[in-house]
């Protein structure tokens, strides 16, 4: 009996995490981030392309210095959610030993004061600037919702990260562990481009330190 027990947690435990995650149907855009000049192509096919400055590339590899690289896709209404499920999902490694900002910005579409709620997938550092941790934040007609993870990314390792928002929850993800709030963030739509590698373009704020091999969004059909 006890064992049989044991077994029914275990199964139900493997439900909870399989359901953090939303089920997703559609990419939206998929940087694969190997291109050596022109634009950031979206793989996708959704044509949800980006406009890179100051990143060095090889073919494999953006490098982002930190203080004036990011890459710029203009508005799509492909890229505003709604009220469907959305997921944000970057594969990277932090520069050095410590953070020059307060936070590096990842994916975003939108600010806080942004008509219409914006999304962003952001490491935030710690009071000395010595760790970062991932920080989902989804602002919609319903409320703001963050999620900080537990994880430091400022150790010299490539990790992925993801930020999801579904109806009733945020999820954010390292390297496959999930740290969820169960809160409804609302529709999410506005005329903001994205910005991969930076907060904004004028000025340039919380533009991130390091190296990227990918980076897309799913929104559910």
């Amino acid at each position: 009996m006890k064992h049989g027990k044991l077994v029914l947690a275990v199964l139900v435990a493997g439900l909870v995490l399989l359901t953090a995650s939303p089920a997703l149907a559609a990419l939206k855009a998929s940087w694969q981030m190997n291109e050596t000049s022109g634009p950031m192509s979206d793989s996708s096919g959704s044509g949800n392309n980006g406009t890179p400055a100051d990143v060095v590339r090889n073919g494999a590899v953006y490098a982002f210095n930190g203080s004036t690289s990011r890459v710029a896709v203009p508005d799509s209404d492909s890229l505003d959610p709604a009220s469907k499920n959305i997921k944000l999902t970057a594969r990277l490694k932090v520069a050095g030993a410590s953070m020059d900002d307060d936070s590096y910005d990842i994916v975003r579409k939108g600010l806080s004061t942004t008509p219409g709620g914006d999304y962003k997938m952001e490491i935030k550092r710690s009071t000395d600037s010595t760790v970062g941790r991932l920080n989902c934040v989804f602002k919609g007609k319903s409320a703001t919702v963050n999620v900080l993870a537990k994880p430091d990314l400022v150790d010299g390792n490539w990790h992925t990260i993801a930020c999801a928002k579904t109806a009733t929850s945020v999820v954010a993800t390292v390297d496959g562990k999930n740290y969820a709030r169960t809160k409804s963030a609302g529709s999410i739509s506005n005329s903001s481009g994205v910005l991969v590698g930076a907060k904004t373009a004028s000025p340039l704020d919380d533009v991130f330190a390091g190296s990227m091999d990918y980076a897309g969004i799913d929104i559910a059909q």
